[in-house]
């Protein structure tokens, strides 16, 4: 492959929220905070890793955090895939003092904002720092990565300009989201659907 032909090429990034964990179940305000996979979340991995298998992955990445890569992992080790790619951009906003409340308690200690979580600006650039050095690591490759809904809703919500992702869309745990980036230009394919919602719509087409 010439220079040119790898700028041309396609990236296929399919980004995933992590599966489900106590904390999502119970409302509770997750952010940084390094909450593993409950049962559910487990199950949910490998519900994801079955709609992959299908087609061809090359390259599995992932947040730090044990919700995300332990999902990741679930879904490598389904596809064959031996290497787990830990990318740090990829963790999700820190909330500060909001960490760990439920939404009530989240209210009436902060009814104006919790003071010190990171800002969303900062969160969508280092958001997309992530996305671009994956997408620079691995050009023209098909790629899954995995990570929070936080992060990945400033990523969405950058790429539609503002039409869908952040302040607008509540992701599902375990979600895939699919876009592609070809000569620097990104383009959504959908956001916020479930494996099964996919295998559903892959068997009617």
């Amino acid at each position: 492959m010439n220079a040119n032909e790898h700028e041309d090429s396609v990236t296929t990034i399919c980004i995933i929220r992590h599966g489900e964990t106590d904390w999502n179940s119970s409302g509770r305000l997750q952010g940084s905070e390094d909450i593993e996979l409950n049962n559910l979340g487990r199950e949910q991995a490998i519900q994801i890793a079955g709609y992959f298998q299908d087609e061809p992955w090359d390259v599995v990445v992932s947040s730090p955090l044990k919700r995300a890569f332990e999902t990741a992992k679930i879904i490598a080790t389904s596809l064959a895939i031996p290497t787990v790619h830990v990318v740090d951009e990829l963790k999700e906003r820190s909330y500060g003092s909001g960490s760990g409340l439920l939404p009530e308690e989240r209210r009436r200690r902060f009814p104006y904002g919790i003071p010190d979580q990171e800002e969303f600006e900062h969160l969508r650039q280092r958001a997309m720092a992530g996305l671009s050095k994956i997408a620079n690591e691995f050009k023209g490759k098909r790629i899954i990565v995995v990570a929070h809904g936080g992060l990945t809703n400033s990523i969405l919500y950058t790429l539609s300009n503002g039409a869908f992702g952040s302040f607008k869309t509540r992701l599902k745990n375990g979600c895939i989201n699919k876009i592609t980036e070809q000569k620097n230009c990104w383009t959504v394919g959908f956001y916020n659907k479930t494996a099964d919602e996919l295998l559903v719509k892959r068997k009617i087409t």
